[in-house]
């Protein structure tokens, strides 16, 4: 399906499992939609990737380009669909995408195989990321203050990039700080670099994985990283269910950067 938005035009993929929901390919144009998400949605879900993408290219955090994407998708919506439906439609869409998304979040394990020689005449490597007094984070020679003190949803951490700021959510456990904002800067680094989602999520699993396995070992990185995921996914089904039960949405905080509500 082609889909033309602000005279760009657009290829909406529909074929293959997109564990985001939707992600974009802007090298190619192409808008990545999760085979399950019905096609009602799929213009709506064009106009949010590419109105979050804009954003997080600009340096912003994640939960605020999500926040000003969902109004633009909700815009677009009206002059779609017409004012009484807007809004349900994108409750609708919201509940679909976080079914969708739920049952994709734990990766499968990898197998690891371990020999003494592999490790025995190992060098020291230098970390690739260090924080200090646990508020503070050094990256590729810039500097990121550590805020852990709000809520998150839809995200354990985020990147203010042009603020110089990580946030971490509040319920996050302190072991898992340092390893979730390397992941995340990785993480936006590539998507900087054109990749969608997916791939750039996996590129920073893999540093997260390399980063805890240099400093812990193997056996004991593999299991930081398993009750990381673990912990996610208590936290993406806790949230789910509110998100059910008190009528919320993934539209949340208004004024600045990361307020909480």
């Amino acid at each position: 399906m082609n889909f033309i938005y602000e005279n760009i035009n657009y290829k909406i993929d529909s074929s293959g499992i997109v564990p985001s929901g939707g992600d974009i390919d802007e090298i190619n144009k192409t808008i990545l939609i999760d085979r399950g998400i019905p096609e009602k949605f799929h213009q709506g879900i064009a106009v949010h990737e590419i109105e979050e993408r804009k954003l997080l290219m600009k340096g912003h955090s994640y939960v605020y380009s999500h926040n000003e994407a969902q109004k633009k998708e909700l815009e677009f919506y009206k002059k779609t669909c017409g004012e009484e439906n807007a809004l349900n439609l994108l409750e609708e869409e919201e509940l679909v995408v976080l079914s969708v998304c739920s049952r994709r979040t734990t990766p499968k394990k990898s197998k690891i195989i371990l020999t003494e020689s592999e490790n025995a005449n190992q060098s020291p490597i230098k970390p690739i990321i260090e924080i200090k007094n646990i508020k503070e984070a050094l990256f590729e020679n810039k500097r990121y203050i550590i805020d852990n003190s709000e809520k998150l949803i839809g995200a354990l951490v985020d990147v203010y990039e042009k603020g110089g700021i990580v946030y971490i959510d509040r319920d996050v456990p302190e072991r898992f700080h340092e390893s979730l904002t390397l992941n995340e800067l990785v993480t936006r680094k590539n998507l900087k670099n054109g990749m969608g989602w997916t791939m750039a999520h996996l590129e920073g699993n893999k540093t997260e994985k390399e980063f805890l396995g240099i400093k812990y070992g193997p056996m004991d990185g593999q299991n930081i990283f398993n009750d990381e995921i673990k912990f996610q996914n208590w936290k993406y089904s806790n949230e789910k269910k509110e998100l059910k039960e008190q009528g919320g949405h993934k539209v949340i905080y208004e004024k600045g950067e990361i307020l909480s509500k």
